[in-house]
């Protein structure tokens, strides 16, 4: 029988995360609320067996974190959760799991094993859990306490069985998304984040991530919700119920993590309504991108009458071609509009990508030109296009089997080089008619893109002004070091950076 299940969500730990970025470290790190739900789903369906959850962000040495757990707690089973981006990391840590506790089942799940499971399954781990995985987990729990071994045919896992990897079918969504209790936050502590901010520039150890939806209306093809069907939205007085039971615990500082929150945005106005309601001085911010052309005057009243700080609104490319290509269909000059007015009420990321196939020059310089229009922007971030196993675009692309491999490798790579390092574009193993730009034409973008946006002085003018609005002087050097990727960014260097930003020069210089 199960009895005590061990939860690892794998990042960089504390010892790893001083060698590299610290915005790269620090600043993508949020709770582990995936593993969070599917402990409290477990729970629920098992109250005799114990969860704990181990989140190796938190730990300053996570394999020595990792064996003192396997040790003392004993788990029978072991459940470990990665981005691609940590899959070296994961390999190790699930190595690690092997030889201290060999008896234990091992299972993978997250984005990391979603995609890449032919690789993994076996050599790493025992089985694959894909896709939303809390209805997945309990009918896996109820076989393995029946039957003590891995069940061959279980919608929603891979495994090995006889040397022949079986792929299951995908489990379907779960629609009412209400059927799930709420995420088990009494199994981390938050004082265990000191140190660690998150995509809205908030101290991890502070405040509580939210989740009131799930899934996207829209099928843009790089990303994995493309899978989905539609927004699955919890019903609002749950959410309300959830934001007010942290609120009585003296929590301020939200963070939505939906895919995208103000679709449909009736449910996300009735949300907005109720925290102004019910909830006064609070923070909110929404890191994980809203729908620019979803926005309109009254939502953006809400917003900031409810507490916004910060909100990502992605806009990918400023070309209706590749806007269809990507199956995004953003309304630019709509998206245009609300982007200016929130830039200037809040702190404002925007998302724009290159790198898309068939995507020329002319059309990926048309997209930082429209980056240079939004002056009050507070981190107009470029991202270039990573190519994941799973996502339609992987499909599109059709890759031999070279190529493929090639791909899987870049996914472990850093997504934020240094502006002299390689930008690492999966373009450079594709033919030009497939995708026609190149790494460097990828590498000259990136320098425009910080010459002239990044450094921008009108840019850092408006938006500085915009950042004291809502953060104190403490939160703003920690919002540049992240940008800029620069620990020891501190007054000194805020005031050589204002004083650039307050002349007048054509010259393209960049501030001290």
């Amino acid at each position: 029988m199960i009895q005590r299940i061990l939860l690892v969500d794998i990042e960089y730990d504390r010892q790893m995360a001083g060698q590299i970025t610290e915005y790269e470290a620090a600043g993508n790190t949020h709770h582990p609320l995936g593993l969070m739900y599917l402990a409290a789903m477990v729970r629920k369906q098992f109250p005799d067996v114990q969860v704990r959850i181990l989140h190796t962000a938190t730990c300053q040495n996570a394999e020595e974190s990792l064996k003192t757990a396997l040790k003392e707690f004993s788990p029978q089973l072991v459940g470990l959760r990665a981005l691609s981006l940590f899959q070296k990391p994961f390999k190790h840590l699930a190595q690690v799991v092997r030889e201290t506790r060999p008896e234990a089942f091992l299972i993978g799940g997250g984005p990391y094993p979603s995609g890449s499971y032919r690789e993994i399954v076996d050599n790493v781990v025992d089985l694959v859990v894909r896709g939303e995985g809390e209805m997945t987990f309990v009918e896996l729990i109820e076989w393995l306490n029946r039957h003590g071994t891995y069940p061959d045919h279980l919608d929603g896992t891979v495994v090995k069985v006889n040397g022949e990897l079986i792929i299951n079918p995908a489990r379907g969504e779960i629609e009412n998304i209400d059927v799930l209790p709420k995420p088990a936050y009494n199994l981390i502590q938050l004082s265990d984040y000191k140190g660690i901010y998150n995509l809205a520039n908030q101290s991890t150890a502070t405040c509580v991530f939210i989740e009131s939806s799930r899934g996207c209306t829209y099928k843009c093809y790089y990303c994995h919700a493309a899978l989905s069907k539609t927004v699955r939205r919890r019903s609002p007085e749950l959410v309300l119920d959830e934001l007010q039971d942290h609120y009585n615990r003296g929590v301020r500082d939200f963070v939505f993590v939906d895919d995208i929150f103000n679709v449909p945005k009736k449910i996300a106005k009735e949300i907005l309504r109720g925290i102004i309601q019910r909830l006064p001085g609070v923070s909110l911010n929404f890191s994980n991108g809203l729908r620019a052309d979803r926005l309109d005057d009254e939502i953006l009243d809400l917003f900031e009458e409810a507490g916004t700080v910060q909100m990502s609104l992605a806009v990918e490319t400023a070309t209706p071609r590749l806007q269809k290509l990507i199956v995004k269909y953003l309304d630019i000059p709509k998206a245009a509009e609300m982007i200016h007015k929130a830039s200037q009420r809040f702190i404002v990321r925007t998302l724009f990508m290159v790198g898309f196939p068939t995507e020329s020059l002319e059309e990926a310089w048309s997209t930082v030109n429209m980056a240079k229009e939004f002056s009050y922007v507070a981190e107009p971030a470029m991202s270039i296009v990573r190519v994941y196993p799973g996502t339609p675009l992987f499909d599109a692309l059709n890759p031999t089997p070279v190529e493929a491999r090639k791909i899987e490798d870049q996914t472990a790579d850093s997504l934020l080089t240094r502006l002299m390092d390689s930008p690492s574009f999966y373009g450079d193993f594709f033919p030009r008619e497939k995708v026609p730009l190149t790494g460097k034409n990828i590498q000259e973008i990136r320098w425009e893109w910080m010459r002239n946006i990044y450094h921008n002085r009108e840019r850092i003018r408006n938006s500085h002004g915009v950042l004291e609005r809502h953060l104190n002087h403490e939160q703003i050097l920690t919002f540049y070091r992240n940008l800029y990727q620069k620990p020891d960014f501190d007054d000194k260097t805020l005031e050589r950076f204002l004083g650039y930003a307050r002349t007048e020069s054509s010259a393209a210089e960049t501030p001290a």
